[in-house]
């Protein structure tokens, strides 16, 4: 389906950066509190908008098109410098994707599902989990994917980069200044092209997100990849989050939702058993 010289897929960066330290960067509100050169020197992904944060990044995620289409308007540079991808984009066909980064410099597609393996929201599996981050390492992965947030499968592109050890900054899940979403920078930015979405501190919205990053993380950890989740900026970088487990167990009974019989019925006869099938790949 890729044609293009500047567009392949991301196998072919397995093991780039082969033991080194990768840094993954959201832009919840803690980034404000960085210096400017913060990533200087170090192998970074940004992710969406934390480019504004930190532009000289090594490498750019994203998943959805406005936010790379606002992106290019505020910094065309943007477009010149290498960009990991979801294949398709939210809300956009595969062709679609594709020709809308036509005109990047250099595109890494990946292939991605929603919520693996079972494709609803808030079953997290630390046992896939686990398989997967081996089969990402082995590079015998092919489709990857998160619980609601693109840090899931960055995190993923990291592995299959061959990192020694995965630190991530910004990306608190609400946990650090739950009255904001994002850095000062562009928190505006955010809730104007996101009108009405829910907020990071909303257990629906963050139980499912912080259960899959602590399994990632331990996932990471069993296969001899550090790990470190900041929660702010100190000079010695000594400030991590830290996830009480009965306040997660308390904000997992608050985020329980209803459905009617027919999406039950929809997710057991049909959506479970055909995601876990695809997720495997």
């Amino acid at each position: 389906m890729i044609s293009r010289r500047n567009q392949r897929f991301v196998h072919g960066l397995r093991n780039r950066h082969k033991g080194e330290t990768i840094w993954i960067v959201g832009s919840d509100p803690s980034l404000s509190g960085y210096p400017d050169d913060f990533l200087d020197g170090k192998i970074s992904i940004t992710l969406h908008l934390a480019h504004h944060k930190f532009p000289r990044a090594t490498w750019r995620y994203s998943s959805e098109y406005d936010r790379s289409k606002h992106l290019v308007g505020v910094d065309p540079d943007y477009a010149r410098k290498p960009l990991i991808a979801a294949l398709p984009m939210y809300g956009k066909t595969a062709r679609e994707t594709i020709g809308l980064l036509a005109d990047f410099d250099e595109v890494w597609f990946h292939r991605m599902v929603s919520y693996p393996p079972t494709g609803v929201r808030g079953e997290v599996d630390p046992a896939f989990t686990h398989w997967k981050v081996g089969r990402t390492m082995e590079g015998r992965a092919g489709i990857w994917g998160g619980h609601g947030t693109c840090l899931h499968t960055a995190m993923y592109m990291a592995i299959l980069m061959g990192a020694g050890e995965i630190r991530l900054i910004g990306a608190g899940h609400g946990l650090y200044m739950p009255a904001f979403e994002h850095f000062a920078e562009v928190e505006e930015v955010h809730h104007e092209m996101r009108p009405g979405y829910r907020s990071f501190s909303d257990p629906v919205e963050h139980v499912a997100l912080i259960e899959q990053t602590l399994a990632l993380a331990d996932a990471c950890r069993e296969r001899g990849i550090a790990f470190s989740w900041h929660r702010t900026w100190t000079p010695a970088m000594d400030d991590p989050i830290t996830v009480d487990p009965e306040w997660l167990a308390a904000e997992k009974e608050r985020s329980c939702r209803n459905f009617g019989w027919r999406r039950e019925l929809y997710w057991t006869v049909w959506k479970r058993p055909l995601n876990r099938v695809v997720s495997r790949f």
